[in-house]
């Protein structure tokens, strides 16, 4: 449900699963079933920033990376192993700031307040999606049952702007746009925070025999520069970056009605992914360290030396087509999808990087390259889905696909089964096949990387429905996800794409890869949602699951996306006259992590990581407490939303990473050079909305 929807009925916003109505696109089946939610949901709970990925967060077995990201890390799962589609249309990433070989960043570019519902599947979803290994997001934008022109205006901590939706000739045109507040405290002395903006333009025209058109435009802006000061021997980074960006999604959308029982779908989208990237080294030599006592230091002291210069974009097309029948007794759906990729890459590493995984006191692991090139994709399925029996659901499919690139082809079977026991107990199982390709910046930084295969993996799945107490729903579910033909380095035997180091502010590296990698993630989930009289919604969840990976060494150690235990607890009190009191509670394991080779990272006086040790020590748990207070009021005939709240309540130290202290002289000083930077500590959060009709 929208927040104008809920607005306009005279109802309050819950936090619990909202159901969404379906369309004609959408055929009952036995897959595993997705957790729904509406924009209420997102903008009504804690911790959230009204950011649609940061709720996906706190779903079951569904983990963040850290707090200064929305990235979502699905059962184990490398976040650029999640599909985002919005409005049937694919959008490679829905955020600012964000980077190659992920589907997170910093913030949204889709506003809650045009969400209309949500839907996340995270395991098991049938033969109709491209190939994701991990995790199928679908965004449905405001579809209001009864048309009524308005216009939003919102402030808030993600910054300010607003929406407008407006009936035109006979169809629905909805608007929105926003620009970020954190840029304003660079003016006040806080450097290094992001400035952002984006928009949206959403035209659907349905007629009288279910025939819809739609049309969307989603796109943001956003840049970034850190300059650490040369001569504060408590900053933890000696590269000088300045990062830009844009990335937009268009495409459209044309639903033919054949029959009261068959339709078809064909669209048609562009999508870009411009990235601008420039770093400079201030210690070329990093046991030469600044003998100066103020910043800015001047340049006839110190100039930076370029060291990395990426202008990239990262682009493809795209056209599919699918026809779906539906009966009583059997459904049928079947179609296929075309990808032009084109990857645009001008990568330059002048002088080379400091491996962070090598002892060698030379520059390595660096490459430049470059590619302007076009090359195709296509994938075709067929599903379908039967009922004969009462209660008995059996669904069957296989989805084939071509890379172009490699010249691969991948065969994958789904088939799914779900048996209800009445209306309180249902039992559900899965198995499905799963194949992507790396990014094509890891395909093309060294040509020995061209030959790597398709990613793949398995979902096999068992879940159980209970509604046996009344006003609970529990849901347990079980999975085993093993991975093939993941990318590893051919260099360092232990290191693969699931454990590689996030080198906090230091210089990208680039290294050969192959296709010998290898992997499991398995675990269970349990979760409940309780309403106690409307007065009271809780909604927790617990889960257990290890990720655990091998390189070419074949020794198996964790990922960097395990965290055994994963706890969530969320509630909405409603109490007076429009107040809602949100509280959520979020735990996790401590992940892994590599110390550093101490010893060779003191002689170089750089971050070097001991290998051999790679993942082997975790780091303490990490723990969270958010409360918001959240208030509607009809103010001069307009409806008024405003929420506030506190992120980490006991401000607790969450830790981030270990960082090396570069300009410490750790030679003559007993200090170490090792320090500890933790995640947001405790925060506000506010926001107001005004809707106008």
């Amino acid at each position: 449900m929208s927040v104008f929807d809920g607005l306009s009925r005279g109802i309050h916003p819950v936090i619990t699963s909202v159901e969404v109505r379906a369309d004609s696109s959408e055929l009952a089946d036995s897959d595993p079933e997705p957790f729904q939610a509406g924009s209420l949901d997102i903008v009504s709970t804690a911790g959230t920033f009204g950011d649609v990925s940061r709720y996906i967060q706190t779903l079951p077995g569904v983990v963040a990376t850290s707090d200064l990201s929305n990235e979502v890390l699905v059962r184990g799962g490398h976040p650029m192993e999640n599909l985002f589609l919005v409005d049937g249309i694919e959008v490679p990433n829905i955020n600012h700031l964000a980077t190659m070989g992920t589907t997170g960043g910093f913030g949204p570019m889709i506003d809650s307040g045009v969400i209309q519902g949500v839907k996340v599947y995270t395991g098991g979803f049938d033969a109709s999606y491209p190939e994701r290994l991990s995790s199928v997001t679908e965004i449905r934008t405001l579809s209001p049952e009864f048309l009524t022109s308005h216009v939003e205006a919102d402030l808030g901590i993600q910054g300010f702007g607003g929406l407008a939706e407006k009936a035109v000739r006979g169809g629905d045109l909805l608007v929105s746009a926003h620009h970020g507040l954190l840029e304003m405290m660079n003016s006040v002395g806080l450097g290094g925070l992001p400035s952002y903006s984006n928009e949206m333009g959403r035209y659907r025209h349905t007629d009288s025999s279910g025939n819809r058109l739609t049309i969307l435009h989603l796109a943001g802006w956003d840049s970034v520069e850190v300059a650490p000061c040369e001569a504060d021997p408590e900053e933890t980074s000696t590269i000088d970056s300045q990062y830009s960006g844009w990335r937009e999604t268009t495409g459209a959308e044309w639903q033919q009605v054949y029959s009261s029982h068959s339709f078809g779908v064909a669209s048609v989208s562009d999508s870009e992914q411009v990235e601008h990237i420039h770093q400079q080294e201030q210690l070329v030599t990093p046991t030469d360290l600044i003998k100066y006592y103020t910043c800015p230091v001047p340049l006839s002291v110190l100039k930076p030396t370029p060291v990395y210069m990426e202008d990239s974009n990262d682009g493809f097309d795209t056209a599919n087509y699918r026809y779906e029948f539906s009966s009583s007794r059997i459904s049928v759906s079947a179609g296929s999808s075309f990808w032009l990729d084109r990857p645009n890459f001008q990568i330059d590493q002048p002088i080379g990087a400091f491996s962070p995984y090598s002892v060698l006191p030379v520059r390595v692991d660096s490459t430049s390259f470059a590619s302007n090139f076009s090359t195709g994709e296509t994938g075709s399925y067929v599903q379908v889905t039967a009922h004969p029996l009462r209660g008995f659901t059996f669904s069957a499919g296989t989805r084939v696909q071509t890379f172009a690139f490699g010249n691969h082809q991948t065969i994958n079977p789904r088939a799914s089964v779900r048996y209800s026991l009445g209306e309180h107990v249902s039992f559900n199982a899965a198995f499905a096949g799963y194949a992507q390709m790396p990014p094509f910046a890891y395909l093309l930084s060294y040509p020995g990387n061209r030959t790597m295969s398709p990613m793949r993996d398995r979902h096999e799945i068992l879940g159980m429905d209970l509604n046996i107490i009344p006003s609970s729903q529990i849901h347990i579910e079980a999975y085993n996800k093993p991975y093939s033909d993941i990318p590893a380095s051919t260099e360092y035997p232990a290191v693969t794409l699931h454990d590689m180091v996030d080198m906090l502010g230091h210089q990208f590296v680039w290294l050969p890869m192959d296709s010998q990698g290898r992997g499991n993630s398995s675990g269970i989930e349990v979760s409940d949602l309780t309403h106690m009289k409307d007065k009271l919604i809780v909604r927790a969840s617990l889960a257990y699951s290890r990720a655990m990976f091998a390189g070419a060494d074949h020794i198996v150690r964790p990922s960097n996306y395990d965290f055994p235990w994963i706890a969530n607890v969320e509630s909405l009190v409603r109490f007076g006259r429009g107040y809602e009191l949100s509280s959520r509670y979020g735990y996790s394991t401590g992940r892994p992590y590599t110390p550093y080779d101490m010893a060779d990272s003191q002689a170089q006086n750089r971050p070097i990581y001991d290998v051999s040790q790679m993942n082997r020590l975790r780091v303490p748990y990490y723990a969270r407490m958010d409360a918001q207070m959240n208030k509607d009021a009809l103010v001069h005939h307009l409806h008024l939303e405003i929420y506030a709240g506190v992120n980490n309540i006991f401000n607790r130290a969450n830790f981030l990473s270990y960082v090396w202290m570069p300009r410490e002289d750790n030679r003559a000083h007993p200090k170490s050079p090792v320090a500890e930077i933790d995640q947001m500590s405790i925060f506000p959060t506010f926001g107001l909305r005004y809707i106008f009709r």
